[in-house]
């Protein structure tokens, strides 16, 4: 058996004294730090330890505030066609309007006659109601209004096409009986659902404008077809 020399024996009793002299002097400078903190008034001590965390520097850099959106175009364009065309349909429906306080037996009465007098009646203010909404830049309820106009004045045309059926006995009244009847429901209900989902609102503009237009471009031949055949 071969036993460790004196020379290691003293090294090893001088490393243990050594990790004893650190232990005691670490459990020194913790009883130092709790009596510090014993004796010292803890609020003022807390308070020194914010002001330290607030000067030292952020871990990262401060993430500066989104910019506010831009606003979005205002749709001017649009807005003043949307405008053009509520003012014409307020002049129809105003001009017909006057129907509603004289003579109404030849409307009818039953389901027929309330479509007709319905749409008598809402003809010009769902018109108004347009110019205000396209006025304060609502063009998706513009677009609505003008849109109900259009399949209000189907449904008023549906007693007639009941009554005496689709007229084709003219080029002039085919056109007429397909436009009214067929397309321009059709072109309102897609306006509304475009408006509605708020999207393609130059499109269903578009599509709003063409009962309108086809209204003023018959009531223009027929100035022109009285002025020219005298009836």
């Amino acid at each position: 058996m071969i036993l460790p020399s004196p020379c290691q024996s003293l090294n090893r009793s001088n490393r243990f004294s050594d990790k004893g002299k650190m232990a005691e002097s670490r459990s020194a400078s913790c009883r130092a730090v709790v009596r510090r903190l014993r004796t010292r008034d803890l609020p003022a001590f807390q308070n020194e330890f914010r002001s330290g965390l607030s000067d030292m520097p952020p871990a990262t850099p401060a993430i500066a505030e989104n910019p506010e959106p831009a606003p979005a175009p205002r749709m001017a364009g649009l807005r003043t066609v949307l405008v053009i065309l509520a003012l014409i349909e307020t002049w129809l429906g105003l001009s017909d309007a006057p129907v509603l306080f004289g003579d109404m037996s030849h409307i009818g009465s039953g389901i027929g006659g309330g479509l007709v007098k319905a749409h008598l009646a809402a003809h010009p203010v769902l018109a108004i109601a347009a110019i205000v909404f396209a006025a304060i830049g609502r063009v998706r309820h513009a677009i609505i209004a003008l849109g109900t106009i259009i399949i209000m004045t189907w449904l008023s045309d549906m007693p007639s096409v009941v009554a005496h059926g689709l007229e084709f006995k003219s080029a002039f009244s085919a056109v007429e009986t397909t436009s009214r009847i067929i397309a321009f429901p059709l072109v309102g209900a897609c306006a509304i659902a475009y408006a509605a989902h708020n999207e393609h609102l130059r499109r269903a503009t578009f599509l709003v404008a063409v009962p309108t237009l086809f209204n003023m471009v018959m009531i223009a031949g027929f100035a022109v077809s009285v002025m020219t055949n005298g009836f």
